[in-house]
């Protein structure tokens, strides 16, 4: 046998005063009758006839609080997690902004052709096929630019060729 609203809503002032005495909040109960009413409507085919429908609804009640309450904690840790790396992450030094700073130089230095090809597919990431279908240049031609302006910015910034691979 399925649950409707009619049979259901003679208990809705038990329900709310259970939910008040769970939720401690006006508004949080309010939200717990509704979710336990629309669970109890879902789930109505679980609901054997002779059953004490109250204590029926009372027990889901009680199961989407304690569902709820395990849900928050979830999120709350999450958050703490979230906020605590938040504070443990590193802000850029001083170096790394020289270094950043020198490597900007190092590509406005370079030729048009190899500061387009390294700015494309080092930069912007795109794939060689893309870089070369919107410059009309074969694939090749796009790998070697890519090539001649790492080694440039190699040379400029004085990196050893391991490090920068």
């Amino acid at each position: 046998m399925s649950l409707n609203g009619q049979q259901i809503e003679p208990l809705l002032p038990d329900l709310k005063r259970y939910a008040r005495s769970l939720a401690r909040s006006e508004d949080d109960s309010n939200d717990l009758v509704q979710d336990c009413v629309e669970r109890a409507l879902v789930k109505g085919d679980l609901y054997r006839e002779g059953t004490n429908l109250r204590s029926w609804m009372f027990t889901l009640m009680r199961n989407v609080f304690i569902s709820q309450k395990r849900r928050d904690a979830v999120s709350m840790r999450y958050l703490q997690h979230a906020m605590h790396q938040g504070a443990s992450i590193a802000h850029p030094s001083q170096m790394h902004r020289v270094f950043l700073n020198e490597t900007m130089q190092a590509i406005a230095h370079l030729s048009d052709q190899e500061r387009s090809a390294v700015t494309m597919l080092g930069l912007e990431e795109r794939s060689h096929q893309e870089a070369a279908e919107e410059t009309s240049l074969p694939v090749g031609t796009m790998k070697s630019r890519l090539s001649r302006g790492r080694a440039n910015l190699r040379n400029t910034l004085r990196l050893e060729r391991d490090s920068a691979a």
